[in-house]
């Protein structure tokens, strides 16, 4: 076991194999349906860190057989605003690593084995957090009088609580980097505008950087929740809830061609489409660094989603977003090449088989193993660990 001591209480974790673990840790008060978070309260004594806490309501997810995005929708509660740390010590000051899972938000989990920051924190130095936050209709309803983009001030909520705590932990707050995967890194580039000064550097893994919807796209697929509902949707069971959700999924196109469930550009958190913001300056100029993979598609053509285009939806955007920013960006592409297939098709240099090499959690059917495998994610654990120390160059245009 392992304690930190935090300004509002001792947590106790977990010590194996160099790295220190705590899970979790609320980050903010419990949720409560359609209501912005709040601080989280403090406690007296020493609260447990040790499991997991319960990841946002989710219905099932088609990507729940990829290995390392295993989870179980049945332990999804309303209460759900939780992270976990890793870290090698809670003495001194190290960079953090603060990162956004990925599943169209609508699906997935801080806590799902494809981001464990164990190695990143054992081999690289670094304090890593994951984050759970809401999702689907419980993270991006709109009107009504309810907040919108729950999900965006969740995640905003948790980098409060990093620079505020983490600390504790061994972290330095003033050396904080934002990443995320998937819905996760189109996260990223919004909290670019939103979230200034919560974080030194940034990167989005396969961001889809046109996926943000128009207030009109919001409200229809939150009217036709509504209509589903046939009741106020505050005060209606979770299953209710998640069946009407898939209903206003099935009745609307999907933003930015893969999306079921968007941040809108609301006017307020976003006050405007987060390329235009990059366009304008009005992104924070951090260092940026955009990831993507040769054969996006081909993970969404497995699960049935039709002929995507993967320039269209991932590089050709991504590239845009590096020409625009005002800060040092770099395009990173990774053609690793998976073994697995599923469903007749091969899943090659598909989102997501990077995620691991980037986390050094390689090794699986996912990535496929032997001394290749563990060479090449070796070097990029390396560079995407001395990015999140800030040994970034200015290079704009590749690997």
């Amino acid at each position: 076991m392992t304690l930190a001591h935090t300004a509002l209480g001792t947590l106790r974790g977990v010590r194996s194999a160099g790295v220190r673990a705590f899970k979790g840790v609320r980050y903010a008060a419990p949720a409560r349906r359609f209501t912005a978070p709040s601080p989280a309260l403090p406690w007296q004594g020493v609260e447990d860190a040790v499991a997991p806490g319960a990841p946002a309501p989710q219905r099932p997810g088609r990507m729940g057989w990829v290995p390392g995005l295993e989870i179980d929708p049945a332990a999804g509660r309303e209460d759900c605003l939780f992270l976990n740390i890793w870290t090698p010590s809670c003495e001194g000051r190290r960079p953090v690593l603060v990162f956004l899972h990925g599943g169209a938000f609508v699906f997935g989990s801080g806590t799902q084995r494809m981001y464990d920051g164990a190695a990143l924190a054992r081999d690289h130095g670094l304090v890593v957090v994951t984050v759970n936050y809401r999702l689907g209709l419980s993270g991006f309803w709109y009107g009504d009088a309810v907040p919108a983009n729950l999900a965006l001030r969740d995640q905003i909520a948790a980098l409060e609580w990093v620079r505020d705590h983490i600390a504790a932990f061994g972290g330095d707050p003033a050396e904080v980097t934002l990443g995320g995967h998937s819905a996760g890194g189109t996260s990223v580039l919004a909290l670019l505008a939103s979230a200034p000064g919560l974080f030194a550097r940034a990167v989005a893994m396969s961001p889809v950087p046109y996926g943000f919807a128009t207030r009109d796209e919001a409200g229809a697929w939150t009217a036709a929740a509504r209509r589903a509902l046939g009741a106020e949707p505050s005060e209606v069971p979770l299953a209710d809830l998640l069946a009407a959700e898939e209903t206003a999924v099935r009745s609307a196109p999907p933003v930015g061609g893969l999306l079921p469930v968007a941040p809108v550009v609301d006017g307020d958190l976003l006050a405007a489409h987060p390329l235009d913001a990059i366009r304008s300056g009005a992104a924070a100029p951090v260092p940026l660094l955009v990831t993507t993979v040769t054969e996006e598609a081909r993970l969404f053509a497995a699960i049935g989603s039709g002929d995507l285009d993967t320039r269209e939806i991932f590089h050709r955007p991504a590239e845009e977003v590096v020409r625009a920013h005002r800060g040092r960006a770099r395009h990173l592409v990774c053609d690793h090449r998976s073994p697995m297939s599923r469903g007749g098709i091969e899943l090659g240099a598909c989102h997501l088989v990077d995620v691991p090499l980037y986390f050094g959690n390689h090794g699986s059917p996912l990535t496929g193993s032997g001394p290749g495998v563990a060479a090449r994610a070796g070097a990029m654990t390396k560079a995407f660990a001395r990015f999140c120390r800030g040994e970034e160059t200015s290079d704009r245009s590749g690997p």
